[in-house]
């Protein structure tokens, strides 16, 4: 990666998103691991898979459901373990400066919304609780001794990174106190893909840290040592420091014992936040992203994937596939590019925009699409008005039944504000309306065809729908609003993107003069499109596998979100949908 290659931001918008290389690795590991387990999906519902493939095929799928690169940071108290885990997350809301002298490890991954979890040993219910609250669980203060039974405090963060399947961990201070901390820190190197032990400039690699290192080479686990704070050195104090350190893991360690990076954590984060691309590479943090993601992605993609092209191989000549099927040529294809990758970095870019996707766009995929919003509120209050009128004037419900009423869509909304005692008052008439029609065409037709036609012709099959009136009305409103929103210059910050629904976003393209700005429009909506595709794919993995449990709050909802995204809110979209979930409203 060449230093400082931070994406663009999008159209005249002012965001940060993070380094390219790192991202991408993630990207390519994790849409490979989901292509095959669609693939695997494929085998076992072959008609010629038994029992066994399709227990073995089940075993595959959860492989890949669990799949996640787990980092153990660790580091004597005042390093900036937490500051180095924020600056590469892009995100300062782990909290620093904690003490932690139990025997409590804090795991920090994934989650739709910031929260924090406290699991215990003895129960399987965690208990949430805030971030200011951590201390009271994992520092002798607050817990003493333990005392409160934690078995870990896990941290979900809605970062781009973890995401990906990145899962920190961490550990108890070295050198602490508590005796139990340092060896519970060194007993966990096994369950890691990685370890960072984080030191610092003002007083490298102390003893308890060497042998950390020393631990995790003879476990044969990937290390990383970070010097962290050079902010606060010389660079000739720098230099010094780096000797010295290297000098002496070649002499304790041997020089393949760990890789060295000099960092300042602070000036990363704040680099990142204020997209500074010379300051981010000044801090020394994207190197160390680079290194630590392409060793995990290259190991990970021998170790896990492929292990699961052979065996997904094997599956299919036991379901008795041709070997020139699809399904083991694309394996095959797949083997050859993780060979040929050899952990290097993929050509293709992330999409622009990432970062300021994951802050702000994410909370409203959550929601309508705003102009399906804008139509929802202003149709249903003129439904709640409307229906007591159709409901207590003579005059509203003949005028109604005149006008054919509402289309079938805009029926059957009234239908679900309006009370039973009001429809009845309303559509009474109008179906004595329809049934004086009825006979008046079949009166005058003379054949089925003149029957036919003059059915037709009737008011009811083609309304003078006053709700279809005012959502046109709505949708014209909320075009232009949104129009005028993003093209105004920013005044106290980043503008307001919306993203709209396939049914809105043609319209709103066409009302925008400016190239760049549609561009961008339309660049953001494709990175939405493939967000939610990835999220159906990892739901639909999980379920397949088995593990529920593991799914984010956005995978749960991601099939709900595709058809937002595609066919509008249903209010809006469908006619007769219900609407009791309540991430619908």
């Amino acid at each position: 990666m060449t230093p400082g290659d931070t994406e663009k931001p999008a159209g005249n918008r002012k965001e940060w998103t993070s380094s390219t290389a790192p991202r991408s690795l993630l990207r390519e590991y994790d849409k490979v691991k989901l292509e095959l387990a669609g693939l695997i999906r494929e085998v076992i519902v072959q008609e010629t898979a038994d029992e066994g493939i399709r227990n073995e095929g089940q075993e595959l799928l959860t492989r890949l459901a669990e799949d996640r690169f787990n980092v153990a940071v660790v580091g004597r108290f005042s390093r900036g373990k937490t500051s180095l885990m924020n600056a590469v997350l892009g995100w300062d809301r782990l909290p620093t400066g904690i003490l932690p002298l139990t025997s409590v490890l804090t795991k920090v991954r994934y989650g739709t919304r910031e929260r924090v979890l406290v699991c215990y040993a003895n129960s399987y219910m965690p208990q949430e609780i805030s971030l200011e609250q951590i201390p009271d669980y994992v520092t002798q203060d607050g817990n003493p001794g333990n005392r409160k039974g934690v078995d870990y405090v896990e941290i979900q963060i809605p970062s781009e990174t973890l995401r990906r399947g990145f899962a920190f961990v961490d550990t108890p201070g070295l050198g602490s106190t508590i005796a139990e901390n340092t060896s519970i820190t060194t007993g966990f190197f096994r369950e890691m893909d990685a370890v960072v032990v984080v030191t610092s400039f003002e007083a490298a690699l102390s003893q308890e840290e060497m042998e950390s290192l020393r631990q995790a080479a003879q476990g044969d686990r990937k290390t990383f040592l970070v010097i962290n704070k050079q902010d606060l050195v010389t660079g000739e104090e720098r230099d010094k420091v780096l000797r010295y350190v290297e000098e002496r893991l070649t002499d304790e360690v041997g020089s393949a014992g760990a890789r060295v990076f000099a960092v300042s954590a602070r000036d990363g984060l704040h680099a990142k936040q204020g997209g500074d691309a010379i300051k981010l590479r000044a801090s020394g943090l994207p190197e160390f992203e680079q290194e630590l993601v392409r060793f995990l992605t290259a190991g990970k993609a021998e170790k896990t994937l492929t292990l699961t092209c052979r065996r997904l191989l094997d599956l299919v000549a036991g379901a008795g596939i041709s070997s020139d099927a699809a399904i083991p040529t694309r394996i095959r294809e797949i083997q050859g590019k993780l060979r040929d990758d050899g952990g290097q970095e993929p050509a293709s870019g992330v999409p622009a925009s990432t970062a300021a996707f994951l802050r702000s766009d994410q909370a409203r995929l959550d929601r309508s699409c705003p102009i399906c919003g804008e139509v929802i509120t202003r149709v249903f209050d003129f439904l709640c008005r409307y229906q007591y009128r159709l409901s207590t004037s003579r005059e509203a419900y003949s005028a109604h039944a005149a006008d054919g009423g509402f289309c079938a869509m805009h029926t059957w909304q009234y239908e679900k504000i309006a009370s039973p005692h009001g429809v009845c008052t309303a559509y009474a008439e109008f179906l004595d309306t329809m049934a004086h029609q009825l006979r008046s065409v079949a009166g005058k037709a003379e054949s089925v065809a003149d029957l036919s036609s003059g059915i037709a012709r009737l008011a009811i099959l083609s309304p003078k729908c006053k709700a279809c009136q005012v959502q046109t009305s709505a949708e014209d409103d909320a075009l232009s609003r949104w129009l005028s929103k993003v093209s105004e210059p920013e005044k106290d910050g980043p503008q307001e993107l919306p993203l709209p629904c396939f049914l809105h976003f043609p319209a709103f393209l066409a009302r925008i003069t400016d190239a760049e700005l549609a561009r961008t429009l339309v660049d953001r909506q494709a990175e939405v499109c493939e967000r939610v595709s990835e999220n159906m794919r990892r739901s639909a993995l999980k379920h397949d596998a088995k593990r529920r449990a593991l799914l984010s709050d956005e995978e749960r909802r991601a099939h709900l979100q595709g058809l937002m995204i595609l066919a509008g809110d249903r209010r809006v979209a469908a006619a007769g949908a219900e609407t009791e979930d309540p991430w619908l409203g």
